[in-house]
């Protein structure tokens, strides 16, 4: 019942049927696609199906596949585009403001093919990034942070970061515009970068099995 009612409103629990072209990938309870916004080809939007807050408040059922989801995917981008970074915003820093200004957390992950680094920007601005360890998990954390920053570097480590302040819209993928040289590329409906989301479309589309799915 409470799916049903939130899908009244959010648009990421429509979005899977709304992007039949850019959606590549989907497992049983997860999908990818290019988002809109495009500031570098291969940018990569994991979501869930079902509507959760966010990864971290996935139920145990979820999580392997979801992990197995993201890894898979991430190989794909990475095969073709070399190092990424992964990030999500915990049920901060929100992306997704529905008309009446409702605010609604959909969860959803970001996969970026950049070679960069985010921790010299997170401790500018006074957040301090916990590395997840190897026998922990973004879902043990998610019972002890609850609001947090997720962030995935390019050599694997994962880091959790508390959030107890309040932070600017799109915080992550403004930091990642910034540090592709531009702030302006943040700003996602402005700056759609169309050329290269239809040349990832292009690339990887030979690169995924044939009926989309993974099993």
């Amino acid at each position: 019942m409470m799916n049903k009612i939130i899908n009244d409103y959010c648009t990421f629990c429509e979005r899977r049927e709304n992007v039949p072209n850019q959606l590549f990938a989907e497992s049983d309870n997860f999908f990818a696609f290019f988002t809109l916004g495009h500031m570098v080809e291969g940018y990569t939007l994991i979501v869930s199906k079902e509507h959760y807050h966010c990864m971290g408040a996935l139920p145990q059922s979820l999580q392997a596949e979801y992990l197995e989801f993201t890894k898979y995917i991430t190989g794909i981008l990475e095969k073709k585009y070399g190092r990424t970074i992964s990030y999500e915003h915990g049920r901060v820093g929100l992306c997704n403001v529905q008309p009446g200004e409702q605010i609604c957390y959909h969860a959803h992950t970001h996969i970026v093919p950049v070679a960069m680094d985010l921790i010299p920007d997170f401790k500018k601005d006074g957040l301090i990034p916990y590395e997840i360890e190897q026998n922990s998990s973004l879902f043990k954390q998610y019972k002890n942070f609850g609001h947090y920053l997720y962030y995935r570097n390019i050599d694997k480590k994962e880091y959790i970061i508390q959030i107890n302040q309040p932070i600017r819209r799109q915080y992550l993928r403004y930091l990642v515009a910034k540090n592709l040289g531009n702030e302006e590329l943040a700003k996602w409906s402005e700056y759609p970068e169309y050329e290269k989301l239809n040349s990832a479309i292009k690339n990887i589309s030979n690169l995924i099995t044939e009926n989309k799915v993974v099993n």
